[in-house]
């Protein structure tokens, strides 16, 4: 039995499926895709939405109290695939500056002991949830053609699916996640300890 029809959508098969939006052929490899024209754009167009749909945070690509040690020069050097980073304890203010962790009240790369953060990570196409792949996959899928044929007329991916796969994986955050806007909000932690900005 055939369970490749089965499996979650790779990153070539949301490429392939954004080709065929155009009547282009598929390509094999992503290696072939990057030597490929058309479905070098498609590709590019695919990560492009997948970071902008990773930059919200979601349950599936954000960690909590997860705890980074500075280095012997005090810094603490943020994972290479860090999109958003927020002290756990509400007293500490620091952001992402080129990769280190940066002290606001300070004014330091020098934290000097280790800090207890909240990182939203920006993952492979293939780490992500089902339902993020074919919501990314649909968007880009959109641009794609508006890019490549431009008459909104005669797109095979209307408005309304996008939205059907946004509203689907929403849905899937919400039942997977256990949000509480008080807890988990960064804008209500900043405003409870004086550091709205």
């Amino acid at each position: 039995m055939d369970t490749t029809a089965l499996a979650p959508m790779s990153e070539i098969e949301a490429i392939n499926d954004m080709l065929s939006l155009i009547s282009e052929s598929p390509v094999a490899s992503l290696e072939e895709a990057s030597r490929v024209a058309d479905a070098q754009t498609a590709m590019q167009l695919l990560r492009r939405e997948s970071r902008t749909v990773q930059t919200h945070g979601w349950d599936w690509n954000t960690e909590h109290d997860l705890v980074l040690s500075p280095d012997m020069d005090g810094n603490i050097i943020l994972p290479k695939n860090t999109i958003k980073v927020d002290p756990t304890d509400g007293d500490i203010d620091c952001v992402n500056r080129g990769g280190r962790l940066w002290d606001r009240t300070n004014k330091t790369f020098n934290i000097g002991k280790p800090i207890s953060l909240t990182i939203t990570f920006v993952l492979p196409f293939e780490e992500l949830p089902e339902t993020a792949r074919r919501y990314i996959s649909m968007a880009a899928g959109r641009k794609f053609e508006n890019r490549m044929i431009g008459d909104g007329n005669s797109h095979q991916i209307n408005e309304l699916d996008v939205l059907k796969a946004w509203s689907i994986l929403l849905q899937e955050e919400c039942d997977n996640s256990e949000s509480n806007v008080v807890r988990q909000s960064t804008t209500v932690r900043r405003i409870a300890h004086g550091r709205f900005r």
